[in-house]
């Protein structure tokens, strides 16, 4: 087998899913080993968590971009592009790379039989090795202890934050995916927290005290002062142990955001603390108003169209969705009108608990992929079912939004990355 362009080497790749997800680090190890253990290669910053661990990496990365550093950025889900998964500098990996990787190596991929996700991890850190990037940000895919990130010698661990998500693999208590999600705590380097629960931070205490690494909570690291919301997103001023900003500005939304700001600033802290960079304060207020650029950042609580506002969200657990509430409430709208869709393997009632309580009409729908569950299935659990309807797909739903929207009114996309990636490609197709 050999692949000459980028299409049928992309569905190739995206064939490898339907061997499942691989909770062992096996395969990723012989995929690295074959290549020369690229992983090791490069200064990285290793990110896991629940919920947050997408903004904090390109919040890094963005800010190391403006402060002069050649920087990769891998994270995932994609939302409308399998290339969003791995940047350097903002640009997205090239094509014919990917297909010269993949030819590469196709036959220790049909020996291996690996899973989408540890050839994608492979190839990402092949592209950073090769390419010499500076610093690399590495979001975990699913857990830390046994993902496939997890082959790398960090500067530094994050955990964003921890709450129950993919039970069939890191357990159903909070204190066995704290414990899952503290396997990516490397030995004698910092690992910085995020908000999370006490219970879990019992277990990440612990997993640090056996790897001497110095546990840094930043809930009480970083001090916020003049919370204010602009324009376009929040402003605040900001101190850590070693680091005072004034007057600084984030082009999102959302009061959850302060968390990942919190945590991402620590983790900087620590990292020029260490001598390991060197970030001018012109850099970080840059890093901040460009993340979007930068890091390809979107997708979360954006608005993306007026009259009737529409807003794309890629919350897809009850966490995420529980910050929807506060998020809406700095918006002035007549209507609100949902599109939800969720993954089977998810907390589906709670999710739609969360959902219920923002007062919308609901379209429930499905998203074209394999995991997503039957609209159906998800209105069954709904307590409000004079407010919501089925949609068999996402253009069903995006019509008959539309349909009943007025221009006052606000259009909410939201559940799954899924869900916000195919309502963006039949809303970007029809512009």
């Amino acid at each position: 087998m050999h692949f000459s362009d980028f299409n049928s080497c992309i569905d190739y790749l995206y064939s490898l899913e339907r061997v499942g997800i691989k909770y062992d680090l096996k395969n990723i190890e012989s995929l690295c080993k074959h290549l020369g253990n690229p992983q090791l290669k490069f200064k990285s910053i290793h990110i896991a968590g629940t919920n947050g661990k997408g903004t904090v990496a390109s919040v890094l990365n963005s800010i190391f971009m403006e402060g002069g550093y050649k920087c990769g950025l891998y994270t995932s889900p994609h939302i409308i592009d399998f290339r969003e998964r791995i940047l350097i500098n903002g640009k997205q990996i090239d094509k014919q790379y990917i297909i010269d990787f993949t030819n590469s190596i196709i036959k220790l991929i049909e020996k291996l039989v690996p899973s989408f996700f540890e050839v994608t991890t492979a190839l990402a850190f092949k592209y950073f090795a090769e390419k010499k990037v500076d610093f690399a940000f590495i979001e975990a895919g699913l857990g830390g202890r046994l993902d496939s990130t997890n082959i790398i010698k960090p500067e530094i661990s994050i955990i964003t934050s921890i709450s129950i998500d993919h039970t069939e693999y890191l357990g159903d208590t909070i204190e066995k995916i704290a414990f899952e999600k503290g396997g990516i705590i490397a030995e004698n380097a910092p690992v910085i927290t995020g908000r999370i629960p006490d219970e879990a931070m019992k277990v990440i205490k612990t997993q640090a005290n056996i790897s001497d690494a110095e546990l840094i909570n930043s809930d009480k690291y970083a001090k916020f002062h003049n919370r204010r919301i602009i324009e376009k997103g929040i402003g605040f001023s900001i101190d850590t142990k070693n680091l005072k900003y004034k007057s600084l500005e984030f082009p999102l939304n959302g009061n959850y955001q302060y968390i990942n700001i919190a945590t991402a600033f620590s983790a900087l802290d620590k990292l020029i603390e260490a001598k390991k960079a060197d970030i001018k304060e012109d850099a970080v207020r840059k890093g901040l108003l460009n993340i979007k650029k930068n890091s390809g950042f979107f997708g979360r609580f954006d608005l993306i169209h007026n009259y009737p506002t529409v807003v794309i969200d890629v919350s897809h657990n009850a966490g995420g969705i529980a910050n929807l509430e506060s998020n809406l409430s700095q918006l002035v709208y007549n209507n609100l009108f949902i599109i939800f869709g969720m993954m089977k393997d998810k907390e589906q009632e709670l999710c739609i608990r969360h959902i219920e309580k923002l007062e919308g009409i609901i379209f429930y729908t499905k998203p074209d992929y394999k995991r997503a569950e039957e609209p159906e299935v998800l209105f069954s659990k709904s307590r409000h079912i004079e407010r919501a309807f089925i949609t068999e797909n996402v253009i069903a739903a995006k019509k008959a939004a539309f349909k009943k929207a007025k221009p006052g009114d606000l259009i909410l996309v939201t559940g799954s990355f899924f869900v916000v990636s195919d309502f963006l490609k039949c809303f970007n197709s029809e512009d």
